[in-house]
């Protein structure tokens, strides 16, 4: 397993996968606690499942920084705020997740999460995530209504 792993860095380092992106120390670091902690259920691409149990979030995640209440959802979802990482570490993960499976929807003002914030945020969990994460979507689809 840890060769398999140490082949799939390698492999995606050499293709330029992990080149350097703002708040993000360590691209390999951040890409194998993406494949520990996200790719499970998201999948490699963040493709999400066919049934949408889970979540897209390719082509899509950046979105959520657009709307009042998406960046803090980001961290505070079960997911993030549950994972196994320090706060730093859980910033570099976003920071690189967001370049790499939604790079179009990140706004060209986006500030990279840092290690206060993410601590701040994860010491506030959300009450009802399904309801929380539905307001941000309907929130999100007004906004793409006013892009042409």
């Amino acid at each position: 397993m840890k060769l398999r792993l140490v082949f799939a860095v390698l492999i995606f380092s050499m293709s330029g996968l992990n080149a350097q992106v703002e708040g993000v120390e360590n691209p390999n670091r951040a890409h194998v606690n993406y494949m520990l902690n996200c790719q499970g259920c998201h999948g490699p691409t963040g493709a999400g499942t066919a049934d949408g149990s889970v979540p897209v979030m390719a082509d899509f995640v950046g979105k959520f920084l657009l709307v009042p209440g998406g960046r803090s959802y980001l961290v505070q979802v079960p997911g993030s705020a549950n994972a196994p990482l320090s706060d730093q570490k859980l910033a570099e993960l976003l920071n690189w997740m967001l370049w790499r499976v939604s790079p179009k929807q990140v706004p060209d003002d986006f500030v990279p999460y840092n290690e206060e914030e993410v601590g701040r945020w994860r010491a506030e969990p959300l009450q009802d995530v399904v309801q929380y994460r539905a307001a941000l979507i309907d929130s999100i689809n007004k906004l793409d209504a006013l892009i042409p």
